[in-house]
């Protein structure tokens, strides 16, 4: 065994007996090679990755039980995971199965028997121990994309049971090959107090890196006035695989003293949100890209950072060249550095009275035909209130109120109300609130018409106004033959699709009686897999009504032999 294999394995073996976890205690889930689509910790929209994602050449292939246990959850949903199964073990863990196709026979025919007696495709059922005992290697379903997934493969978590905390899977012995180190493309320069600035130009500036020699460098000084924050765009790689996944741990040195250090052990699912402070969310809604903050906010409760000096932040106005070392690393021990060098100075200058919202305290916001209420924590640092209001158009019943800017994120939910005397009473049950997006588009938020206010929560700041929903739902065939015959077709399926507020409900029922198609909400799709609940070679009768969340309803009837 090479030396830095030995190095790796002696340090997993380190976390794992931190941990009372035997590495070798779980088997794979699959019967193939492990490529992974992406890891634990990966950075997604508003969470991290709970688990990892092992990527499938197809739809279909074998699932099988990481170890002993019993079933203890069963779901079936049109988003999310999809068709998924949790296994309780002995060991204090549980594992997660996600985005199945379907699972082994005893299982799909329990989960059919209760979408049938809810008569509702979606739900979610809780097992005591004693119902689907399970052994390790027992096949409980069947590769799919279910739910929100966007091509065949298994999402893997293992839990903590008591807590259902998702620790890193890569702790345990699998297959997974990496002798790749991280890849750095840039960092960003933050000037973190109201009159800083980054090199003279602006409060926030990016550099490119280049590498020498294995290691990434800086080829400028990087001047700040007030305090300094940094962050870092990296991406780590697998053997087996082109997909980008994400960094394990990351350390910053200041002169050779570490300053900050994060590590993706495990992450709750009560702290995922805070991902929208771990990163530069701003730069995430301008150009898509990731960087990482080695500063904390003080709004932000992640537990998985380690040692930190002044929460990361550099206060150094000595004017002198300092030098600043960025370490990042995989789980499996590959490491990468960054470094570069920093120099700064004191504000000069009068600071201005701004009018703030604080994140350590609740929030009340008032105009005449506009409010809005959030309590503390639901910002990560304070920020400068900004509200304008915006002429309306034709499809608005109120004017645009603007309550700060889509690139600030928001960890609760905001309060907002808005008040119009544009909105006719006959239109009151089919008004909401809506969000208007950068490019114009309208987003559903919902809401209440309480004392000449529409009311409703929301998880962003941005443009909101009042709409109305009076359009029913739409029903399009899709895979219809000539003359409805369907005597050489599997399945049946339609498109669904709303307008605006959203599809709240659908039932089906076929000669009468009361029918389960599945629901895909990523391509808006409801289909029937022909079985025994429909006699064969017969005309049959089949109605579909749909409702969305303004009650406006469709009705479809068409009649189809099969």
């Amino acid at each position: 065994m090479k030396y830095s294999s030995i190095i790796i394995l002696l340090i997993l073996s380190f976390q794992l007996k931190s941990q009372n976890f035997d590495k070798s205690y779980f088997r794979s889930p699959v019967n193939f090679p492990l490529r992974l689509a992406g890891n634990f910790g990966e950075i997604r929209p508003n969470h991290f990755h709970s688990g990892i994602d092992i990527k499938a050449s197809t739809k279909g292939l074998k699932v099988f039980a990481a170890a002993d246990g019993y079933v203890s959850r069963i779901r079936k949903s049109a988003g999310g995971y999809g068709n998924a199964l949790y296994i309780t073990h002995p060991n204090g863990l549980k594992t997660v199965y996600g985005h199945m196709q379907k699972f082994n026979k005893e299982l799909e025919e329990y989960a059919e028997n209760i979408q049938y007696s809810l008569n509702n495709f979606e739900f979610t059922k809780y097992q005591d121990s004693t119902r689907f005992k399970i052994k390790k290697g027992d096949i409980i379903g069947y590769i799919g994309n279910s739910g929100r997934s966007y091509g065949p493969h298994l999402h893997f978590e293992i839990r903590e049971t008591e807590k259902d905390v998702p620790i890193n899977p890569c702790y345990f012995n699998f297959k997974i090959v990496d002798n790749i180190k991280p890849k750095i493309y840039s960092i960003g320069a933050y000037a973190l107090d109201e009159n800083g600035n980054i090199n003279n130009a602006g409060k926030k500036q990016f550099f490119k890196v280049y590498k020498k020699g294995g290691n990434y460098f800086i080829n400028k000084v990087i001047y700040y006035t007030g305090k300094l924050g940094i962050s870092v765009r990296a991406n780590d790689f697998l053997n087996a695989t082109k997909n980008t996944q994400g960094i394990y741990s990351l350390k910053m040195f200041f002169d050779g003293k570490q300053v900050y250090s994060h590590k993706t052990d495990k992450i709750s699912f009560e702290e995922s949100r805070y991902i929208n402070s771990f990163i530069d969310f701003e730069e995430r809604q301008i150009s898509g890209d990731k960087y990482q903050k080695c500063f904390i906010e003080p709004g932000n409760k992640l537990s998985f950072y380690g040692s930190c000096v002044n929460s990361g932040i550099v206060e150094n106005f000595d004017s002198e060249i300092h030098k600043v070392k960025l370490e990042l690393a995989d789980i499996y021990g590959n490491k990468t550095n960054l470094f570069f060098k920093i120099s700064g100075k004191k504000i000069v200058g009068e600071k201005r009275n701004l009018d703030l919202f604080y994140y350590d305290e609740d929030n009340f916001f008032e105009k005449e035909n506009f409010r809005a209420y959030f309590t503390k924590g639901t910002i990560y640092k304070n920020i400068e209130k900004e509200y304008e209001i915006i002429k309306g158009n034709k499809v608005l019943y109120s004017d645009i109120h603007k309550l700060c800017s889509y690139k600030i994120p928001v960890h609760e939910k905001i309060h907002i109300a808005i008040r119009t005397d544009r909105l006719p009473k006959r239109l009151i049950n089919k008004a909401l609130l809506v969000l208007i997006d950068k490019n114009g588009k309208l987003s559903p938020i919902g809401g209440s018409y309480i004392n000449d206010f529409f009311v409703a929560k929301t998880n962003k700041f941005g443009k909101f106004a009042i709409s109305v929903d009076e359009t029913p739902p739409e029903i399009i065939e899709e895979n219809f033959p000539e003359g409805n015959n369907f005597s050489e077709k599997r399945k049946i399926s339609f498109k669904i699709k709303d307008n605006l507020s959203g599809i709240k409900e659908y039932s089906a029922k076929i000669d009468k009686k009361n029918i389960i198609f599945s629901y895909d909400k990523k391509n808006n799709r409801i289909s029937y897999v022909f079985d025994k609940h429909i006699d064969s070679n017969n005309k049959h009768n089949l109605e579909i009504i749909i409702s969305d969340k303004k009650n406006n309803k469709t009705v479809y009837k068409t009649i189809f032999f099969k």
